[in-house]
């Protein structure tokens, strides 16, 4: 009501109008400030949500920058005897083009618990058709050997490996074309 209306209402009635604002007034500031508190409340659940967020992602990259370490470690002794049933070897990739692109082999050579024998020479078998290039010849401390091999040829060669004159079973096939 502006100043006219409440001039031509009645004396007796103005205290009364007036009453009725001020509650209007209260009530509408009592849901002001509930929903400022509704505001603060989201506000705080949201902040709190991207610093969660935030310290997964940094215990993430915390996690992911560890190295990964390797407990079993082979042991160059004469106790530790090649077991060929548990050596392997494998190529990466299986196909290549020829001419001198290369495929790498690796073998590790395995006791009859799976670990890793060092210091044993491994060797590829022959074929005219393959160049082999030794990387590493003599097995590591997990049992590896490593080979390149190209051909010049194209065709499907089976590869296998021997370590102290005894062939792996296990061959592989590798593809040039």
């Amino acid at each position: 009501m502006d100043n006219n209306q409440l001039s031509q209402v009645s004396q007796a009635q103005q205290p009364r109008i007036i009453l009725e604002k001020e509650k209007e007034i209260e009530s509408y500031a009592q849901e002001l400030k509930k929903e400022e508190r509704k505001k603060y409340f989201w506000l705080g659940v949201l902040t709190l949500f991207l610093l969660l967020i935030l310290l997964s992602a940094v215990y993430g990259v915390y996690l992911v920058g560890q190295t990964t370490r390797v407990r079993s470690k082979a042991y160059e002794t004469s106790s530790r005897v090649v077991e060929l049933s548990n050596s392997y070897l494998f190529a990466s990739p299986l196909k290549a083009r020829s001419g001198g692109e290369r495929i790498r082999i690796t073998v590790f050579i395995l006791d009859g618990q799976g670990l890793g024998v060092s210091g044993k020479v491994v060797s590829l078998g022959r074929n005219d058709r393959i160049q082999i290039e030794e990387v590493q010849g003599t097995t590591d401390d997990l049992g590896k050997a490593v080979f390149d091999v190209y051909s010049n040829v194209p065709g499907v060669y089976q590869i296998e490996a021997a370590v102290e004159g005894r062939v792996i079973p296990q061959k592989v096939l590798v593809t040039f074309e």
